[in-house]
């Protein structure tokens, strides 16, 4: 079954999704909270494959792409970026995940993928929900000034969960900044990345500790030493209790952290121009997730060689 969506276009796509919710998303856009009880990793994989993929292989020795803090320059976007992004009108055709999606990969690399991707493109099927409300919110308030308290609330608790301030704010700059932060991922570069940062999920933390994304942090109580870090280095690799939480929080790194600022700039304009087709301009933004200097470099080729932008329009049935 297939569906003519715009999965880069919210207005269009979303509106098919709400529309069709009873039977792929399962609530509509003003039911949020169901979206903290979205299916876990496992659920979300029997549902479109009758195999579920474990991970058994035993742990093995890894070194971590590094970290390193960033100051954030604010500056415009080059225009150079914003006259390569052309304007599309046309809408997008989508089609469903299946096992076939994945016959041009290896063993290894088919597990990996099979068990982390419909994760990936669950959250980004959430935050197009997300994205929807909020602008049905942003229509109702310029046309009648006013929202219930009800939806104030909803609203503040999104803008709590991306890490925005809304005290003392105008509730359309408010919903103009949740819009900008609160968007997709291509399913291409999270998938990218989470194969560089977790050696295909064969790494310690990955198998271990569900660690996809190699986060850092510094609460001993969320966190577990490297085995590699330097004398002197205070950091920890971000430990989680499932694949599911660790995407969730990649999510919400790369959608509220002052590093990626730029990337969430970019998106905007691609947003605005319904054109999300090139991911490198993006990826070209990612150059502060890890020390190498190659690491865009290294995101383009894995995508390109493993061909994952064919998994930009995929979308999963619930």
């Amino acid at each position: 079954m297939r569906k003519l969506l715009n999965f880069l276009c919210f207005p269009i796509f979303i509106s098919g999704l709400i529309f069709i919710s009873n039977g792929i998303l399962g609530y509509n856009s003003y039911e949020l909270e169901n979206i903290a009880n979205s299916k876990t990793a496992s659920q979300i994989n029997s549902l479109y494959s009758e195999k579920e993929i474990l991970l058994k292989d035993p742990p093995v020795s890894e070194i971590l792409s590094e970290k390193i803090i960033v100051k954030i320059r604010k500056k415009p976007i080059n225009p150079k970026i914003v006259s390569n992004i052309e304007s599309k009108k046309e809408i997008f055709t989508i089609s469903y995940l299946s096992d076939s999606d994945f016959n041009h990969l290896n063993k290894e690399k088919k597990e990996f993928v099979k068990t982390v991707l419909p994760i990936i493109i669950n959250e980004n099927q959430n935050i197009l929900t997300t994205r929807y409300f909020v602008n049905e919110l942003k229509e109702k308030l310029a046309t009648f000034k006013t929202l219930s308290v009800q939806e104030i609330n909803k609203l503040y608790k999104i803008a709590r969960k991306f890490n925005i301030k809304y005290d003392n704010k105008h509730k359309l700059d408010l919903i103009d900044e949740i819009l900008l932060k609160v968007d997709i991922i291509p399913n291409s570069i999270a998938l990218a990345q989470a194969a560089i940062e977790s050696g295909w999920g064969k790494s310690r933390f990955a198998k271990e500790y569900n660690a996809l994304f190699g986060e850092y942090t510094y609460d001993q109580n969320e966190g577990v030493i490297p085995l590699k870090r330097e004398d002197g280095d205070t950091h920890l690799i971000k430990s989680f209790s499932s694949y599911d939480s660790s995407v969730k929080s990649y999510f919400k790194n790369i959608n509220s952290h002052n590093a990626y600022k730029e990337f969430r700039e970019v998106r905007k304009v691609m947003r605005l121009k319904n054109n999300f087709s090139d991911v490198n301009i993006l990826i070209n933004n990612l150059n502060s997730y890890a020390e190498d200097s190659n690491y865009t470099n290294t995101l383009n080729l894995v995508i390109e060689k493993n061909n994952f932008n064919k998994f930009d329009s995929k979308v999963i049935s619930y």
